[in-house]
């Protein structure tokens, strides 16, 4: 699978990355080194634990990783998600309701890049 197909199915902007990142070598290279990242699982691992302090620090740090390869779509989703447990020790029901279905789209969208990068 070429890059800019790759970035249609993963809801990004393959031009915007190229404008920042340049090259397509350079591009191809921090996309494959995506799915060794553990930002994922210390994610789920945290959220798992109920430490949502932790969980917000992995959701930031995805976000931020999301942004700088242009996944739109895992970005939305992170912010949606870094937004609903920032500042957050605890959560009531309501919101534990709230990021478990975030959860759940962030996990979505992240499948989805993992999946089509062994297509690479």
């Amino acid at each position: 699978m070429e890059l800019e197909e790759f970035y249609k199915q993963v809801g990004g902007n393959f031009e915007d990355v190229k404008r920042r990142l340049f090259n397509e070598e350079f591009i191809r290279k921090f996309v494959l080194k995506f799915k060794d990242d553990e930002t994922f699982d210390n994610l789920i691992d945290a959220f798992n634990k109920v430490d949502y302090k932790e969980a917000f620090r992995f959701i930031h740090t995805l976000k931020g990783i999301s942004v700088n390869l242009g996944f739109d779509d895992l970005y939305q989703a992170s912010c949606n998600l870094t937004e609903c447990l920032r500042e957050k020790e605890n959560l009531n029901d309501e919101e534990l309701e709230e990021a478990g279905k975030l959860l759940q789209i962030v996990k979505d969208n992240y499948q989805k890049i993992i999946e089509l990068i062994v297509q690479l």
